[in-house]
């Protein structure tokens, strides 16, 4: 599926010369946004009291959205290292060398960055984040996870 090249793994990028692996990887990434997307979804129809009040739905929001935006993170790793470029130093730059390989548009790149600054958040737990910035992520901005997603696919498909 990605294209691949020899990659010196002395500046911090890796050869992907096991395509099984790779595929696979892929696969799995593409599979987990699918499937927390669509939970995040029966989340955001429930609405914010249902989100505020029961503690299930908060915990589950949370963890479907970090998985979500974890495996945009991992699927843009994956494809800036096929390019023959280094791992981004973070993952916001992820997106910057997505849209320099024209992977995806320009103005989606800062939408995943914000994605990326709740989800660490909410990774390292930080007692100061609104639980509405987390429901406003999950009920706005899951069309830009989807995004991503049908922009990957797409670079994905062979050229013809």
């Amino acid at each position: 599926m990605i294209p691949t090249h020899g990659v010196d793994e002395m500046k911090g990028t890796f050869e992907l010369d096991d395509r099984d692996l790779i595929d696979h990887d892929l696969d799995y990434y593409l599979k987990q946004i699918n499937s927390n997307n669509a939970l995040l979804m029966e989340i955001s129809k429930a609405g914010l009291e249902k989100f505020l009040e029961d503690e299930f739905y908060f915990s589950a929001g949370c963890f479907l959205l970090q998985g979500s935006v974890g495996s945009c993170i991992n699927l843009g790793i994956h494809i800036v290292t096929a390019h023959g470029l280094q791992k981004p130093p973070d993952h916001h730059t992820i997106f910057d060398m997505l849209i320099s390989c024209k992977v995806i548009p320009s103005d989606l790149g800062p939408k995943l960055k914000s994605l990326i600054s709740i989800r660490d958040r909410l990774v390292n737990l930080d007692p100061e984040l609104d639980p509405l910035t987390v429901f406003g992520a999950i009920r706005h901005n899951l069309s830009d996870i989807l995004a991503f997603q049908k922009h990957v696919l797409k670079w994905l498909q062979p050229t013809q």
